[in-house]
């Protein structure tokens, strides 16, 4: 792993880290609802901030429909339903065994990729799902 790889994946850690502690404390005093329009209302705000600046807004005129829907399905499935689930569990229990149980969705990934895309699920990514099963019911028991 390079030195700006290696970066880029110590920030990601960090953000994706400490965001469901702030999120914690908001939904102590607000719907999941409103926690997740406020917080994916700021983010597009400065998702749209960012395209602009980079100049890239341009690009969104030559986007293929094919590409805009897959990308609004995924907005809606990751981004709204996923989102509100989760901080409906984040309201409701501790957030350090909320967030790793809901970080599993990797395994439903890798099967919907297996099924679909007929990605290959070698003997690594095997037990890499076995441990990652092993480890929520671990961590579900304590």
């Amino acid at each position: 792993m390079d030195g700006q790889v290696f970066l880029l994946w110590l920030l990601t850690l960090f953000f994706w880290g400490s965001s469901p502690l702030l999120e914690k404390v908001a939904l102590r005093a607000v719907s999941p609802l409103l926690a997740l329009a406020v917080r994916t209302g700021v983010a597009g705000l400065a998702l749209v901030l960012a395209v602009v600046m980079t100049g890239e807004v341009g690009q969104l005129m030559e986007l293929r429909l094919r590409d805009f829907l897959v990308l609004a399905g995924s907005g809606l499935l990751a981004g709204f339903l996923g989102m509100l689930t989760y901080f409906m569990l984040l309201k409701s229990g501790a957030a350090s065994k909320i967030v790793p149980l809901t970080a599993a969705y990797p395994l439903v990934t890798a099967l919907l990729a297996f099924l679909f895309l007929r990605e290959e699920l070698t003997l690594a990514r095997l037990l890499g799902i076995f441990f990652t099963v092993a480890g929520l019911i671990i961590l579900q028991r304590s």
